[in-house]
């Protein structure tokens, strides 16, 4: 028998090549001005995070296919999930990974790929069925993921300190308003490698913490 993860995988794969044109697809949950925060957060994340925004010559094989591995991850955390916290982290982050791939290729209107628009709007019903407040949970992990950059020199300077401590050397690379540490040279931390150039969080870094927005319920 197979698995939920195992049919999320392939509905994945099969909205995200399909031709919109020939399929009429209705979006119920996800609206323009919704579709515009969501836009507007994301430009703003991979702006300064480097990644390419607006880019169409960019999104390669390797993109492409980076793009399409993040989302099965995700829909398969969401098939996994155990809790409605659970599933409401990974229907944000799944929502996260296809605006990604909207925004590198600069679909600034919901109609302009509309195969993804669709999935996002699947999700957003989803969300709605399982009495998830998407957008408060997407704040909210919107601005964790924001937090792992230093706002100011202060921030960069302790952070430089703490990794410092643990034999790693910082530099930082100033993007728009904030400043990303990034680490110098390849190291060892924890056992693992880490590459120069990975980005690596600030000390005011916060995980996000759906737990006062999600009514907790074990599956």
């Amino acid at each position: 028998m197979y698995s939920a993860a195992h049919f999320f995988k392939i509905a994945a794969n099969y909205l995200l090549f399909i031709d919109p044109k020939a399929i009429q697809m209705k979006l119920t949950s996800l609206t323009q001005p919704i579709y515009d925060h969501l836009y507007r957060d994301i430009s703003e994340f991979r702006s300064t995070f480097d990644l390419p925004v607006s880019d169409v010559d960019s999104l390669d094989d390797k993109a492409d296919t980076l793009h399409t591995s993040l989302i099965i991850e995700e829909l398969t955390e969401l098939a996994e999930a155990d809790s409605r916290i659970e599933q409401a982290d990974a229907i944000v982050d799944s929502v996260y990974v296809l605006m990604g791939r909207l925004v590198h290729v600069g679909a600034q209107a919901m109609t302009d790929r509309l195969e993804i628009s669709y999935l996002i709007d699947l999700l957003l019903c989803v969300a709605k069925n399982r009495e998830i407040d998407f957008i408060r949970c997407w704040d909210e992990v919107h601005s964790s993921n924001m937090s792992k950059v230093c706002r100011n020199e202060q921030e960069l300077t302790e952070t430089i300190a703490f990794y410092a401590k643990q034999g790693v050397e910082i530099v930082g690379s100033q993007q728009g308003e904030f400043i990303i540490a990034k680490c110098a040279k390849d190291v060892e931390m924890a056992g693992k490698v880490v590459r120069q150039g990975k980005v690596l969080k600030s000390v005011y870094y916060r995980p996000a913490d759906l737990t006062t927005l999600v009514k907790a319920q074990v599956l």
